[in-house]
């Protein structure tokens, strides 16, 4: 495990920015994730006091602070049912307490059924750089390092569907399909299929790069991802 050589604690997102440009910071949000990973000696930059944990209800859309914790999406009722049960996977109580939405899509679990969820939600990640501000779609995000996430909105409408399979119920999935179905559109993620998860078509699943592992093989994956496929469309009546 990684020393950590500074700890700083912001106040606002301008401070936190500034000391983000230096080549050894790294942020921390809930910590669920990054301190397991740290591997150098770095400086921290404690997020906690930034703000960013606000959640605002629009008529189609909902956006969640980066620094809003995991139960608390599971707690709110405006919150896409989808991505309430898919926030519950990512870990028991006390886990979801720590961790946060930025979280989440920073680190891309190529497991995480929430990551899923959000994309076939078709989140926007605002992102903020010592340069400015971008919106940018979570299934282009690319990050660098010294940027900041700072919220992430979602569309609320639609119908939605979603399958796994894992070891036990309250493991991990191997494979997990999600649905979005809103009028004749249709949007499938899949998460265990590569480094990240993914949306997918069904004629796509064939050229994917499926990983394996001592859960199961990539022909295993891929064969699994086109039976939840067509659970998720069958139960979106498609």
């Amino acid at each position: 495990m990684a020393k950590v050589k500074s700890y700083y604690r912001p106040k606002n997102v301008t401070e936190a920015l500034q000391l983000l440009q230096r080549p050894s910071t790294t942020p921390l949000a809930g910590g669920t994730q990054l301190i397991a990973r740290l591997t150098e000696l770095v400086e921290v930059v404690d997020l906690q006091a930034v703000g960013l944990d606000q959640i605002e209800v629009e008529a189609d859309t909902i956006t969640l602070g980066a620094m809003v914790r995991l139960q608390a999406v599971v707690a709110h009722g405006e919150v896409p049912e989808l991505v309430r049960h898919m926030g519950l996977r990512e870990g028991p109580n006390t886990f979801r307490h720590m961790g946060t939405v930025g979280g989440v899509v920073a680190t891309a679990d190529p497991e995480s059924e929430l990551y899923a969820a959000l994309l076939v939600h078709e989140a926007v990640v605002t992102v903020q750089t010592s340069t400015g501000e971008a919106r940018v779609p979570l299934a282009e995000l690319e990050l660098g390092g010294r940027e900041l996430i700072t919220a992430v909105a979602l569309q609320r409408q639609g119908q939605t569907a979603s399958d796994r399979v894992a070891r036990t119920p309250a493991d991990r999935p191997i494979v997990a399909v999600v649905g979005r179905r809103v009028g004749e559109d249709v949007m499938l993620a899949a998460c265990g299929v590569a480094e990240r998860p993914v949306l997918i078509k069904a004629n796509e699943i064939d050229q994917l790069m499926l990983p394996a592992d001592f859960r199961g093989s990539s022909d295993y994956r891929r064969e699994m991802t086109k039976i939840l496929m067509n659970r998720i469309l069958q139960a979106l009546n498609i």
